[in-house]
Protein backbone atom coordinates (compact mmCIF):
# COMPACT_ATOMS: atom_id res chain seq x y z
CA UNK A 1 0.00 0.00 0.00
CA UNK A 2 1.36 3.00 -0.89
CA UNK A 3 1.62 6.71 0.97
CA UNK A 4 -0.64 9.15 -0.76
CA UNK A 5 1.28 12.29 -0.25
CA UNK A 6 1.86 15.13 -2.19
CA UNK A 7 5.99 14.95 -1.41
CA UNK A 8 7.54 11.61 -1.84
CA UNK A 9 9.30 10.60 1.78
CA UNK A 10 11.43 8.31 2.85
CA UNK A 11 11.96 7.68 6.99
CA UNK A 12 14.46 9.38 9.29
CA UNK A 13 16.00 6.40 10.10
CA UNK A 14 17.65 6.16 6.29
CA UNK A 15 19.12 9.65 6.76
CA UNK A 16 20.26 9.14 10.48
CA UNK A 17 22.24 6.09 9.36
CA UNK A 18 24.30 8.18 6.94
CA UNK A 19 24.77 10.67 9.64
CA UNK A 20 26.55 8.43 11.85
CA UNK A 21 28.41 6.84 9.64
CA UNK A 22 29.87 9.99 8.47
CA UNK A 23 30.56 11.16 11.97
CA UNK A 24 34.06 12.26 11.10
CA UNK A 25 32.58 14.88 8.66
CA UNK A 26 30.03 15.84 10.98
CA UNK A 27 30.56 19.65 10.22
CA UNK A 28 30.25 18.82 6.49
CA UNK A 29 26.88 16.86 6.92
CA UNK A 30 25.35 20.02 9.13
CA UNK A 31 26.11 22.12 5.81
CA UNK A 32 24.41 19.99 3.81
CA UNK A 33 21.43 19.70 6.58
CA UNK A 34 21.06 23.41 6.26
CA UNK A 35 21.72 23.71 2.89
CA UNK A 36 18.45 21.74 2.12
CA UNK A 37 16.55 22.62 4.52
CA UNK A 38 16.59 19.40 7.00
CA UNK A 39 16.17 19.87 10.56
CA UNK A 40 18.62 17.71 12.91
CA UNK A 41 16.04 17.53 14.98
CA UNK A 42 14.07 15.31 12.56
CA UNK A 43 16.67 13.12 12.19
CA UNK A 44 16.24 11.47 15.75
CA UNK A 45 12.29 10.88 15.17
CA UNK A 46 12.18 7.02 14.63
CA UNK A 47 9.07 7.77 13.62
CA UNK A 48 9.39 10.54 11.05
CA UNK A 49 9.83 11.00 7.22
CA UNK A 50 11.14 13.58 5.50
CA UNK A 51 11.04 14.51 1.84
CA UNK A 52 12.59 12.02 -0.43
CA UNK A 53 13.96 14.83 -3.00
CA UNK A 54 15.74 17.19 -0.15
CA UNK A 55 17.69 13.54 0.81
CA UNK A 56 18.49 12.46 -3.19
CA UNK A 57 19.81 15.95 -3.26
CA UNK A 58 21.86 16.01 -0.33
CA UNK A 59 23.47 12.58 -0.84
CA UNK A 60 24.37 13.93 -4.21
CA UNK A 61 26.15 17.39 -2.50
CA UNK A 62 27.41 15.49 0.02
CA UNK A 63 29.23 13.12 -2.55
CA UNK A 64 30.77 16.32 -4.13
CA UNK A 65 31.71 18.16 -0.99
CA UNK A 66 33.59 15.06 0.02
CA UNK A 67 34.89 14.59 -2.95
CA UNK A 68 33.90 10.56 -3.41
CA UNK A 69 32.19 9.54 -6.00
CA UNK A 70 31.20 6.27 -4.79
CA UNK A 71 30.18 7.84 -1.79
CA UNK A 72 26.99 6.04 -1.45
CA UNK A 73 27.71 2.44 -2.75
CA UNK A 74 30.84 3.23 -0.01
CA UNK A 75 28.24 3.71 3.16
CA UNK A 76 26.03 0.73 1.86
CA UNK A 77 28.95 -1.61 2.93
CA UNK A 78 28.66 -0.62 6.32
CA UNK A 79 25.14 -0.83 6.77
CA UNK A 80 23.53 -2.28 9.57
CA UNK A 81 20.18 -3.90 9.89
CA UNK A 82 19.51 -0.50 11.67
CA UNK A 83 19.80 1.27 8.22
CA UNK A 84 16.47 0.23 7.02
CA UNK A 85 14.52 0.16 10.99
CA UNK A 86 12.60 -2.58 10.98
CA UNK A 87 12.48 -3.42 7.52
CA UNK A 88 16.44 -4.26 7.99
CA UNK A 89 15.44 -6.80 10.41
CA UNK A 90 12.79 -8.31 9.08
CA UNK A 91 14.82 -8.90 6.20
CA UNK A 92 17.83 -10.13 8.19
CA UNK A 93 15.45 -12.43 10.43
CA UNK A 94 14.00 -13.85 6.83
CA UNK A 95 14.87 -17.75 6.40
CA UNK A 96 14.65 -18.05 2.48
CA UNK A 97 16.30 -14.73 0.48
CA UNK A 98 13.09 -14.86 -1.50
CA UNK A 99 10.88 -14.09 1.52
CA UNK A 100 13.08 -11.73 2.51
CA UNK A 101 13.94 -9.68 -0.49
CA UNK A 102 9.73 -9.95 -1.34
CA UNK A 103 9.29 -8.48 1.99
CA UNK A 104 11.64 -6.10 1.69
CA UNK A 105 9.09 -5.11 -1.80
CA UNK A 106 5.78 -5.69 0.37
CA UNK A 107 7.15 -2.82 2.86
CA UNK A 108 9.81 -0.82 0.94
CA UNK A 109 6.48 2.03 1.57
CA UNK A 110 7.60 1.46 5.29
CA UNK A 111 10.80 3.47 4.28
CA UNK A 112 10.35 5.25 1.70
CA UNK A 113 7.42 6.38 -0.61
CA UNK A 114 7.14 6.76 -4.97
CA UNK A 115 9.75 4.02 -5.09
CA UNK A 116 9.63 0.38 -6.01
CA UNK A 117 11.29 -2.92 -5.47
CA UNK A 118 10.60 -5.43 -8.40
CA UNK A 119 11.37 -9.16 -8.61
CA UNK A 120 11.39 -10.98 -11.83
CA UNK A 121 12.50 -14.26 -12.19
CA UNK A 122 13.67 -15.91 -15.86
CA UNK A 123 14.45 -18.88 -15.87
CA UNK A 124 17.38 -19.79 -13.55
CA UNK A 125 18.04 -16.49 -13.01
CA UNK A 126 16.48 -13.72 -10.72
CA UNK A 127 16.49 -9.80 -11.22
CA UNK A 128 15.82 -7.43 -8.42
CA UNK A 129 15.20 -4.00 -9.78
CA UNK A 130 14.95 -0.97 -7.30
CA UNK A 131 13.82 2.92 -8.93
CA UNK A 132 12.69 5.91 -7.71
CA UNK A 133 9.00 6.12 -9.63
CA UNK A 134 9.55 10.40 -9.43
CA UNK A 135 11.21 10.68 -12.56
CA UNK A 136 11.58 14.60 -11.15
CA UNK A 137 13.76 12.88 -8.49
CA UNK A 138 17.18 13.45 -10.36
CA UNK A 139 20.39 13.18 -10.55
CA UNK A 140 19.90 10.24 -8.08
CA UNK A 141 22.80 8.15 -8.43
CA UNK A 142 24.22 8.08 -4.96
CA UNK A 143 20.87 6.95 -3.72
CA UNK A 144 20.31 4.02 -6.52
CA UNK A 145 24.18 3.08 -6.29
CA UNK A 146 23.24 3.03 -2.04
CA UNK A 147 19.96 1.37 -1.92
CA UNK A 148 20.95 -1.29 -4.66
CA UNK A 149 24.30 -1.63 -2.83
CA UNK A 150 22.36 -2.16 1.05
CA UNK A 151 20.34 -5.21 -0.64
CA UNK A 152 22.99 -6.59 -1.57
CA UNK A 153 24.87 -6.35 1.89
CA UNK A 154 21.55 -7.56 3.21
CA UNK A 155 22.02 -10.47 0.88
CA UNK A 156 25.53 -10.93 1.99
CA UNK A 157 24.87 -10.94 5.37
CA UNK A 158 21.94 -13.65 5.63
CA UNK A 159 23.62 -15.58 3.17
CA UNK A 160 26.17 -15.55 5.09
CA UNK A 161 28.36 -14.75 2.21
CA UNK A 162 27.16 -17.62 -0.11
CA UNK A 163 25.48 -16.09 -2.36
CA UNK A 164 26.98 -14.71 -5.70
CA UNK A 165 25.56 -12.26 -8.30
CA UNK A 166 26.00 -13.14 -12.05
CA UNK A 167 25.34 -8.77 -12.71
CA UNK A 168 24.47 -5.16 -12.03
CA UNK A 169 23.31 -2.99 -13.60
CA UNK A 170 22.74 1.46 -12.71
CA UNK A 171 20.36 3.27 -15.16
CA UNK A 172 23.14 6.39 -14.48
CA UNK A 173 25.74 6.72 -17.50
CA UNK A 174 29.42 5.43 -16.17
CA UNK A 175 31.41 7.45 -14.13
CA UNK A 176 34.00 9.55 -15.39
CA UNK A 177 36.73 7.92 -12.68
CA UNK A 178 35.91 4.32 -14.09
CA UNK A 179 33.88 1.60 -12.01
CA UNK A 180 36.82 -0.55 -10.42
CA UNK A 181 35.20 -0.01 -7.10
CA UNK A 182 31.40 -1.04 -8.17
CA UNK A 183 33.08 -4.36 -9.82
CA UNK A 184 35.08 -5.15 -6.09
CA UNK A 185 32.37 -4.45 -4.15
CA UNK A 186 29.71 -6.44 -6.28
CA UNK A 187 32.33 -9.33 -7.50
CA UNK A 188 30.38 -9.04 -11.04
CA UNK A 189 30.11 -6.93 -13.95
CA UNK A 190 28.74 -3.81 -13.60
CA UNK A 191 26.89 -1.96 -16.63
CA UNK A 192 25.87 1.48 -16.37
CA UNK A 193 22.86 3.45 -19.06
CA UNK A 194 20.74 0.64 -18.23
CA UNK A 195 16.90 0.45 -18.44
CA UNK A 196 17.06 0.04 -14.40
CA UNK A 197 18.88 -0.17 -11.47
CA UNK A 198 18.86 -4.28 -10.57
CA UNK A 199 21.13 -6.92 -9.36
CA UNK A 200 21.04 -10.35 -11.03
CA UNK A 201 21.97 -13.88 -9.36
CA UNK A 202 20.68 -17.24 -9.61
CA UNK A 203 17.41 -18.68 -8.52
CA UNK A 204 19.35 -21.55 -6.72
CA UNK A 205 20.57 -18.92 -4.21
CA UNK A 206 17.43 -17.32 -4.45
CA UNK A 207 15.57 -20.39 -3.36
CA UNK A 208 18.04 -21.35 -0.61
CA UNK A 209 17.40 -21.32 3.08
CA UNK A 210 19.62 -19.46 5.49
CA UNK A 211 19.70 -19.07 9.13
CA UNK A 212 18.30 -15.56 9.55
CA UNK A 213 18.55 -13.39 12.93
CA UNK A 214 16.37 -15.28 14.59
CA UNK A 215 13.37 -16.66 12.83
CA UNK A 216 10.83 -15.94 15.96
CA UNK A 217 11.06 -11.89 14.90
CA UNK A 218 9.61 -12.33 11.77
CA UNK A 219 5.84 -12.21 12.17
CA UNK A 220 6.29 -9.95 14.75
CA UNK A 221 8.23 -7.30 12.91
CA UNK A 222 5.62 -8.35 9.87
CA UNK A 223 2.95 -7.18 12.28
CA UNK A 224 4.11 -3.98 13.15
CA UNK A 225 5.08 -2.88 9.89
CA UNK A 226 2.12 -3.71 8.33
CA UNK A 227 -0.11 -2.30 11.43
CA UNK A 228 2.20 1.16 11.01
CA UNK A 229 1.57 1.15 7.40
CA UNK A 230 -2.14 0.35 7.84
CA UNK A 231 -2.40 3.74 10.52
CA UNK A 232 -0.84 6.05 8.61
CA UNK A 233 -1.55 5.14 4.86
CA UNK A 234 -4.71 7.12 3.36
CA UNK A 235 -6.85 4.71 0.83
CA UNK A 236 -7.48 5.58 -2.23
CA UNK A 237 -10.76 3.34 -2.45
CA UNK A 238 -13.68 2.26 0.23
CA UNK A 239 -12.74 -1.34 -0.77
CA UNK A 240 -9.14 -0.30 0.95
CA UNK A 241 -11.17 1.52 3.76
CA UNK A 242 -12.82 -1.09 4.97
CA UNK A 243 -10.30 -3.41 4.15
CA UNK A 244 -7.90 -1.56 6.91
CA UNK A 245 -11.08 -2.00 9.22
CA UNK A 246 -10.46 -5.92 8.96
CA UNK A 247 -8.08 -5.95 11.81
CA UNK A 248 -7.18 -9.39 12.92
CA UNK A 249 -9.34 -8.75 16.16
CA UNK A 250 -11.90 -7.68 13.71
CA UNK A 251 -11.46 -11.32 12.18
CA UNK A 252 -10.86 -12.83 15.80
CA UNK A 253 -14.44 -11.20 16.43
CA UNK A 254 -16.00 -12.82 13.94
CA UNK A 255 -15.50 -10.11 11.09
CA UNK A 256 -19.33 -8.88 11.31
CA UNK A 257 -20.59 -6.16 8.10
CA UNK A 258 -22.80 -4.17 10.94
CA UNK A 259 -19.57 -3.91 13.30
CA UNK A 260 -17.12 -2.52 10.52
CA UNK A 261 -20.26 -0.30 9.12
CA UNK A 262 -20.24 1.08 12.64
CA UNK A 263 -16.96 1.98 12.93
CA UNK A 264 -17.16 3.58 9.64
CA UNK A 265 -20.45 5.70 10.81
CA UNK A 266 -22.41 3.92 7.87
CA UNK A 267 -25.62 2.30 7.70
CA UNK A 268 -25.16 -1.85 6.42
CA UNK A 269 -26.73 -1.67 3.46
CA UNK A 270 -24.69 1.87 2.56
CA UNK A 271 -21.19 -0.21 3.26
CA UNK A 272 -22.91 -2.99 0.97
CA UNK A 273 -23.99 -0.60 -1.77
CA UNK A 274 -20.68 1.34 -2.05
CA UNK A 275 -18.49 -2.03 -2.16
CA UNK A 276 -20.60 -3.46 -4.93
CA UNK A 277 -19.90 0.24 -6.88
CA UNK A 278 -16.30 -0.92 -6.70
CA UNK A 279 -17.08 -4.36 -7.86
CA UNK A 280 -16.30 -5.89 -4.36
CA UNK A 281 -18.27 -7.81 -1.76
CA UNK A 282 -17.70 -7.61 2.08
CA UNK A 283 -17.54 -11.69 2.27
CA UNK A 284 -14.42 -11.52 -0.26
CA UNK A 285 -12.46 -8.82 1.60
CA UNK A 286 -12.80 -11.16 4.76
CA UNK A 287 -11.92 -13.97 2.78
CA UNK A 288 -9.04 -12.30 1.28
CA UNK A 289 -7.74 -11.09 4.62
CA UNK A 290 -7.98 -14.28 6.28
CA UNK A 291 -6.38 -16.08 3.62
CA UNK A 292 -3.14 -13.94 3.87
CA UNK A 293 -3.33 -14.47 8.13
CA UNK A 294 -3.14 -17.92 7.36
CA UNK A 295 -0.45 -18.37 5.61
CA UNK A 296 1.64 -16.22 7.51
CA UNK A 297 0.90 -17.60 10.71
CA UNK A 298 0.97 -21.33 9.33
CA UNK A 299 4.51 -20.14 7.66
CA UNK A 300 6.08 -18.74 10.43
CA UNK A 301 5.08 -19.03 13.50
CA UNK A 302 3.94 -22.43 15.72
CA UNK A 303 0.32 -22.29 17.03
CA UNK A 304 -1.87 -25.14 17.19
CA UNK A 305 -4.07 -25.38 14.66
CA UNK A 306 -7.21 -24.58 16.67
CA UNK A 307 -5.49 -21.38 18.08
CA UNK A 308 -5.07 -19.98 14.06
CA UNK A 309 -9.12 -21.12 13.62
CA UNK A 310 -9.72 -19.15 16.44
CA UNK A 311 -7.77 -15.80 15.73
CA UNK A 312 -8.93 -16.10 12.27
CA UNK A 313 -12.48 -16.47 13.60
CA UNK A 314 -13.65 -19.60 12.60
CA UNK A 315 -16.04 -21.71 14.68
CA UNK A 316 -14.23 -24.69 14.73
CA UNK A 317 -10.89 -26.33 13.86
CA UNK A 318 -12.97 -28.05 10.65
CA UNK A 319 -14.31 -25.15 9.18
CA UNK A 320 -10.83 -23.16 9.15
CA UNK A 321 -9.97 -26.74 7.95
CA UNK A 322 -12.33 -26.71 4.78
CA UNK A 323 -11.70 -23.03 3.56
CA UNK A 324 -7.91 -23.71 3.90
CA UNK A 325 -8.65 -26.52 1.63
CA UNK A 326 -10.48 -23.77 -0.99
CA UNK A 327 -7.46 -20.98 -0.56
CA UNK A 328 -4.84 -23.58 -0.90
CA UNK A 329 -5.54 -27.18 -2.07
CA UNK A 330 -4.42 -28.76 0.86
CA UNK A 331 -4.88 -29.16 4.81
CA UNK A 332 -3.31 -26.51 7.12
CA UNK A 333 -1.58 -29.72 8.75
CA UNK A 334 -0.09 -30.65 5.63
CA UNK A 335 0.63 -27.43 4.54
CA UNK A 336 2.79 -26.73 7.43
CA UNK A 337 4.72 -30.37 7.60
CA UNK A 338 5.40 -29.13 3.52
CA UNK A 339 6.88 -26.04 4.53
CA UNK A 340 8.77 -27.54 7.54
CA UNK A 341 10.17 -30.26 4.98
CA UNK A 342 10.93 -27.70 2.36
CA UNK A 343 13.09 -26.13 5.00
CA UNK A 344 15.05 -28.83 6.33
CA UNK A 345 15.48 -29.83 2.44
CA UNK A 346 16.69 -25.94 1.70
CA UNK A 347 19.01 -26.26 4.98
CA UNK A 348 20.44 -29.15 3.71
CA UNK A 349 21.38 -29.06 1.17
CA UNK A 350 22.71 -24.97 2.06
CA UNK A 351 25.68 -27.30 4.09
Amino acid sequence: MQHFQKDPTISSTVLLSLYNDLSAHRDVFDQGLARFRIDLADLQDFHGYISLAGFVQLFEWLAIALDDPWLGLRISQRAGPDALGAVGYLFLSSGKLATAVQSLSRYLDAVQSSSRIDVTIDNDLVQIRYRIIDDQIAPRRQDSEYSIGIIWRYIKLLSKNRCRLTQVAFEHEPPEDGSNFARRTFEAPVLFGAEANEITLHLEDFQRWHDGLDPHLFPILEDHISSALTATAKPSTFAETVANKITEQALADGARADRIAAMLKLPTTTLHRRLRSEGFRFKELVDAKSKALAERLLQHGTLPIATVSRRLGFADPATFSRAFRRWFGTTPRDYRKNIRRQAQRDFRSAL
